[in-house]
């Protein structure tokens, strides 16, 4: 998983970034159907595709906004909050990659730099960008992947040639780097008891992901029984962990973990399911393959917790 924003996500939600809407089952494709689904529409400008990255407890969701084709291609991000839809863009920046909001609207993510010279990461709240920096590592390229309601960021970074985590803790760095992980670590979601989620890579980028829970420095693996890669991606207030795992025929399926078990999330008629968002309230955001297209949808899962 370099750190490029727009590789993020598997071709199944950036490469094809489609809004579609579309009747979806009333309950999982899963031996366990606890979760109900419906369609997401989200209204951005004709023209225009979204894909979402993640939600807060007040409905708001944010995520990328690609407009144009071919070179002329560009990924901003939006924010879709009480029936308004707006788009925004980091100053100066080619592309913008939102990837969580707080409850109190404070939007972390990414941007890429002008003239090619990696991404950065940043914040923003109420229209107010700012930079976030690594500090030690000024110049470095970082990704901020997430934010609570305390103001700590999570992401990731390229330190002397190493793609390492980061926990950002009232303007302290704590480096994240699971042992071992010659292949880089990557933080993807915080919670507000600073429990950090993400993957790492034991080898190589181009090997299998494997998912981590870290907190005050004590890291715990995070592996679906039987999964070629595991790849946590949210983790709310109450501990509970959604995201995403490749069956041994390299099937993606959504997942919930909660309290040590494992849920399997699939709406019916799956044919590759990813999780990429959760809140308090237990509601998440995927995207699922037909034979046809791909599906955004909201899914209703508190009987998985």
């Amino acid at each position: 998983m370099p750190l490029c924003g727009k590789a993020r996500f598997s071709a199944l939600v950036v490469c094809s970034i489609l809004n579609l809407s579309l009747a979806l089952s009333a309950q999982d494709g899963s031996s366990t159907g606890k979760c109900g689904f419906q369609s997401l529409t989200i209204p951005s400008p004709a023209g225009t595709t979204t894909a979402p990255t993640d939600l807060n407890d007040n409905g708001a969701i944010v995520g990328f906004l690609g407009s144009g084709s071919g070179a002329t291609f560009h990924i901003t991000g939006f924010l879709f909050s009480g029936g308004k839809f707006t788009h925004f863009r980091f100053p100066g920046s080619a592309d913008t990659f939102p990837h969580d909001i707080n409850k109190n609207g404070v939007i972390v993510g990414s941007f890429d730099v002008t003239g090619g010279n990696g991404q950065r990461a940043f914040r923003v709240q109420s229209g107010n960008f700012s930079e976030v920096k690594i500090p030690g590592f000024p110049n470095a390229p970082a990704i901020a992947e997430g934010v609570n309601d305390l103001g700590d960021i999570a992401g990731q970074f390229n330190g002397n040639g190493s793609d390492l985590g980061f926990l950002l803790h009232q303007g302290k760095l704590t480096i994240i780097s699971f042992p071992g992980a010659a292949g880089g670590t990557f933080p993807t979601s915080i919670n507000n008891q600073g429990v950090i989620v993400g993957t790492y890579h034991l080898f190589s980028e181009e090997g299998p992901q494997h998912g981590f829970m870290w907190k005050n420095g004590a890291f715990t693996n995070i592996a679906v029984p039987g999964a070629a890669s595991t790849i946590p991606l949210k983790i709310n207030d109450n501990g509970d962990i959604v995201g995403t795992f490749d069956d041994a025929n390299q099937f993606e399926h959504g997942f919930a973990f909660d309290k040590g078990h494992f849920s399997t999330i699939d709406p019916g008629g799956s044919q590759g399911t990813q999780i990429f968002a959760l809140n308090n309230f237990d509601n998440v955001l995927g995207v699922f393959a037909t034979s046809k297209e791909n599906v955004l949808f909201k899914g209703f899962c508190s009987a998985v917790f």
